[in-house]
């Protein structure tokens, strides 16, 4: 399961369409506690939206060793976080939906396993 923890409702839409393979959960960012959700649900990927949600989800993140996705509508970047680091996925023109897709399939099924 992948869980978008968004404060853009359109954005966690265009990440449940793009990501055909995947059982898909949005929530919202507001009341935070991204952490405790995240430990409840358990998912195999997560994505963000905000600095705040990628900074709260990053130690859950880390401990479990899985994907976590940073998209960010402002500033049009798309991060992944892996191996303890923050990598640079788009160049600033802007995550495509094909973009996320490609980036959690590689996350997620890649060789070697989440986050190799």
């Amino acid at each position: 399961m992948v869980a978008v923890v968004c404060s853009v409702p359109l954005l966690g839409e265009a990440v449940g369409s793009a990501l055909e393979f995947a059982e898909v959960r949005v929530f919202s960012d507001r009341g935070g506690d991204i952490a405790g959700l995240l430990r409840w649900l358990r998912p195999d990927a997560v994505i963000v939206d905000s600095e705040a949600g990628a900074a709260e989800a990053t130690a859950f993140a880390l401990e479990h060793e899985l994907p976590l996705l940073h998209i960010s509508v402002r500033a049009r970047e798309l991060r992944l976080f892996r191996q303890g680091e923050w990598e640079q996925v788009s160049n600033g023109e802007g995550p495509s939906p094909e973009t996320v897709r490609n980036v959690v399939a590689g996350a997620l099924f890649g060789r070697g396993g989440p986050l190799k």
